[in-house]
């Protein structure tokens, strides 16, 4: 769930190569004699390589440009990389590269009177000078590299893709130059992190691997150029990482301390991991020792995204009286919310999951083989057993994932760990939450923002959501989304509004600019934010749409009362390879409707803003007394291309009450209201229309429901016998939030 910074440099080839390079003209292939080979190589790439993604195509021709010696090229190559991210992470943008930048610059201008040694440090601190602090921070991670291993990995690929061959791919080109490219500057790395970890102890001290209570363990920044006591910023995260010193430092260069604290059994902890289990008390014991230190003045303020936007809630369950604010970014939505659960189905997924953070103190690597999660989970599909067998099929049983399977309603196990109900009306610090239209997490992030409102009326929390993903909502923006290309707008620094907020917050300075009222919003389409005083404001104007057995979305109700229906057999599992090529993109030429139908509405006659979440009424009778249904609406546009707006996934004997099961009566006509689904804001043009995808839930990444009424986890395909009957009545509707502006 934590998204992991990728902007270091770590590009992937996400195109497909088919170009060849001839080589008949070179018969060796020496490590030391490589240059020729480089050079050619380099022409060639430059000449043919195609890829629409800016900075990948900069970021690989960068790289070749500098094997090749054309060093002038390779720093404008570079330069057009860290434009991409200049507007939504200058801090990062100024980094890119550097460990090059340098390198480049001792190599066009060193002479006869000094040593590359003696010019590269002259270069370093240059460069180091001209960079901002926040950026001087995080330097180290861009000097990190193994010269053995990919001398190893040179002479294979020479070994395996060059020798005796008349020509090579074009992609196993690309890849060795970029390869030789830190082969020959990998050697400065460790020069260039003596001088780092010098220059950095000047600004703070770090305190590491302390322990509360003998079972907390936490990392200590702090700030040595303040000269009175401050406030902290405070970090729970179960994601231990090379990297957390240097974000903390970040943090502190913004004039105040920082503090991370890893849940018991995490870093130095000998504790049991239980993730989730004691955040609520936890973080209260962390904040009580903060403000008993010389350093602090008793102001704590937390910020993070995902997992650590759930401690920020779990924190908010008993408010410390030292605890001022909140940022929660991306907040899983602990529970039947949106993880382990999403609306009360489990996902195949949080065994992953649970796997990465409690396999060791630290974070296990075999979290990012996707190829071997996709097997497993398709034996578990293929196969038919009960889920609660995927952990064994994983390998192994797991205490974690058996427990949650034993809580499959939102009960005392799930709302231990958050605000539950009336709770929230103690919550009177401020909060800023941030998610996305496309984060996996955002049901979470705006569970907790409306109940926060629900039960206290004068709450003061603002919220940020625009056209992001998870990572995106915690800073890390795509231009392109999953197709889409975001309005250049949306492209913005989130990181440095939570900093002005805390400013606002713990330092009484202004509130940030951006923040125009409570409830801020991007509206895809039209370049622009927009603002309002609550997010019931959007329910005013609405637009029903009727499901009929003609397939379309009317806005009359039938008069006579019909059905459509859908027959799903749940032990064909002969779909499991398609399932898993499917991307769900936000704007993609078709759409993927398995165990559904389809219906569409006639295209809007002027363009219609949808701006909130849809709501709906399914009226429905099934041969069973359970049944997962999911739902997925589209705009089609004219020119034919979908985009996708919103997804919602629902298991029918939770609809009345996510806390108690109510089995359905086979046969007999039911109603499931539609809530819990993704909130987007998106200006749809005239001539589009609104597409709806209505089916069953029957796939490898989440349970299966066979609709015995039994617990779903202890169901097989033994109870798949009888295919499932779907009728899905014409008194079924929709209505989208529109605004008139």
């Amino acid at each position: 769930m934590k998204y992991l910074l990728a902007l270091s440099f770590f590009i992937t080839f996400n195109i497909s190569f088919s170009q060849k390079i001839s080589i008949k003209h070179f018969n060796e292939y020496n490590i030391e004699k490589l240059q020729p080979l480089i050079s050619y190589l380099n022409s060639e790439i430059q000449k043919n390589y195609k890829e629409k993604d800016k900075a990948v195509k900069y970021d690989n021709l960068f790289r070749v440009s500098m094997a090749a010696q054309n060093y002038d090229t390779a720093l404008s190559q570079l330069d057009s990389v860290r434009s991409v991210y200049r507007k939504s992470n200058p801090i990062i943008s100024y980094a890119m590269g550097t460990q090059y930048e340098i390198y480049i610059n001792a190599q066009k201008n060193k002479n006869s009177h000094k040593n590359f040694q003696e010019k590269y440090k002259e270069e370093f601190l240059k460069k180091y000078e001209s960079l901002p602090i926040k950026t001087q921070i995080i330097l180290p991670r861009y000097f990190n590299g193994d010269t053995e291993k990919t001398k190893k990995e040179i002479l294979a690929t020479l070994k395996n893709d060059f020798e005796n061959k008349d020509s090579v791919d074009l992609k196993k080109a690309l890849q060795l130059c970029r390869s030789y490219n830190s082969y020959i500057t990998g050697p400065t790395f460790d020069i260039a992190k003596n001088y780092l970890k010098e220059l950095d102890s000047r600004n703070f001290e770090v305190k590491d691997s302390l322990l509360i209570n003998n079972e907390i363990s936490i990392r200590v920044v702090l700030n040595k150029k303040l000269a009175s006591p401050e406030s902290t910023i405070l970090v729970n995260s179960i994601y231990p990482d090379a990297e957390d010193a240097n974000d903390q430092k970040v943090q502190a260069s913004y004039g105040y301390h920082s503090v991370y604290i890893y849940p018991r059994g995490k870093y130095t902890s000998n504790a049991a991991i239980e993730p989730f289990e004691h955040e609520q008390e936890d973080i209260n014991k962390v904040i009580d020792w903060i403000t008993k230190q010389p350093w602090s003045n008793g102001k704590v303020g937390m910020i993070g995204g995902s997992y650590l936007g759930f401690s920020q809630w779990a924190a908010a369950k008993n408010v410390h009286p030292a605890l001022k604010t909140i940022i929660p970014q991306a907040s899983v939505g602990i529970g039947v919310v949106d993880f382990p659960m999403n609306n009360n189905i489990f996902a195949s997924y949080s065994l992953r999951w649970i796997n990465y953070v409690t396999n060791n103190k630290m974070l296990d690597a075999g979290f990012k083989d996707e190829d071997h999660w996709n097997s497993v989970f398709k034996k578990w599909y293929e196969g038919g057993e009960a889920f609660n067998k995927l952990d064994s099929i994983a390998g192994k049983k797991n205490i974690i994932f058996q427990r949650w399977l034993k809580h499959p309603a939102f009960d005392s196990y799930w709302q231990k760990m958050i605000p539950y109900n009336k709770e929230y009306s103690n919550i009177n610090i401020p909060v800023l939450t941030i998610t996305g239209y496309y984060d996996s997490d955002q049901l979470g992030a705006l569970y907790y923002f409306r109940n926060h409102y629900k039960y206290n009326k004068n709450a003061n929390h603002y919220l940020i959501i625009g056209p992001y993903d998870h990572s995106g909502a915690q800073g890390y923006i795509k231009n392109n989304l999953k197709g889409y290309t975001i309005d250049s707008e949306a492209n913005m620094d989130i990181a440095n509004i939570t900093m002005e907020w805390f400013d606002y917050i713990l330092k009484g300075k202004l509130k940030p600019a951006f923040l125009k009222d409570k409830i801020n919003y991007q509206v895809m389409g039209t370049n622009e934010w927009r603002s309002t005083s609550s997010i019931d404001n959007f329910d005013k104007n609405k637009l029903k749409f009727y499901i009929t057995s003609q397939h379309q979305l009317s806005s009359a109700k039938d008069r006579d009362k019909d059905f459509t229906p859908l027959t799903v057999d749940l032990k064909d599992r002969t779909n499991a390879d398609e399932l898993f090529k499917q991307k769900d993109n936000v704007l993609d030429s078709k759409i993927y409707s398995p165990d559904a139908v389809v219906f569409s509405s006639e295209p809007f006659e002027k363009p219609v803003e949808f701006t909130g979440n849809f709501v709906g009424n399914l009226k429905l009778s099934v041969n069973k007394k359970d049944v997962d249904v999911y739902m997925k609406l589209y705009e089609k546009t004219k020119e034919g291309k979908y985009f996708l707006l919103s997804t919602y996934y629902g298991r029918a004997s939770y609809a009345k009450s996510s806390e108690k099961r109510k089995l359905l009566r086979e046969n007999k006509e039911t109603s499931i209201t539609v809530t819990n689904n993704e909130f987007v804001s998106k200006k749809m043009e005239k001539g589009s229309k609104l597409v709806l995808v209505l089916g069953a839930i029957k796939n490898p990444l989440m349970q299966i429901n066979y609709g015995t009424g039994k617990e779903v986890s202890e169901e097989t395909i033994k109870d798949a016998a009888v295919p499932m009957e779907i009728k899905f009545y014409n008194n079924s509707f929709i209505e989208i939030p529109i605004s008139i502006n």
